[in-house]
C-alpha cells in the first residue's frame, strides 16, 4: 500500500541525514531520525512498504522479515499523528 504525506497538516523537510516535519496545526517541529525520514522520504517519493524495506534492508544489517515489521510499525505512528495518509 502507498500513501502520501499529508501536506494540509504538515511541512516535511531534510535537515541533514535526518528530517523535520513540521506540523501546521500544533505549530510545532517534530525531528525525525535518520530512519524515520527515509521512511517518510519513501513515502514522499511515492513508494510502498515493500520498496521502502528493499532501500533500508540495502542500507542497514536487518533482515526483511524484521524491517518490514519496524517499517509498519512507523507507519502506524505517522497515520496515528496523521502526517501521512
Amino acid at each position: 500500500m502507498t500513501y502520501q504525506i499529508n501536506t494540509e497538516k504538515i511541512l516535511f523537510t531534510q535537515l541533514g541525514d535526518e528530517g523535520v516535519v513540521y506540523d501546521i496545526e500544533k505549530n510545532e517541529y517534530v525531528t525525525l531520525n535518520e530512519t524515520f525520514y527515509k521512511i517518510m522520504k519513501g513515502i514522499n517519493e511515492g513508494k510502498d512498504n515493500q520498496e521502502i524495506v528493499s532501500l533500508l534492508c540495502s542500507e542497514y544489517a536487518i533482515s526483511e522479515t524484521d524491517c518490514l515489521k519496524e517499517v509498519e510499525k512507523a507507519v502506524d505512528q505517522l497515520k496515528s499523528k496523521e502526517y501521512i495518509n
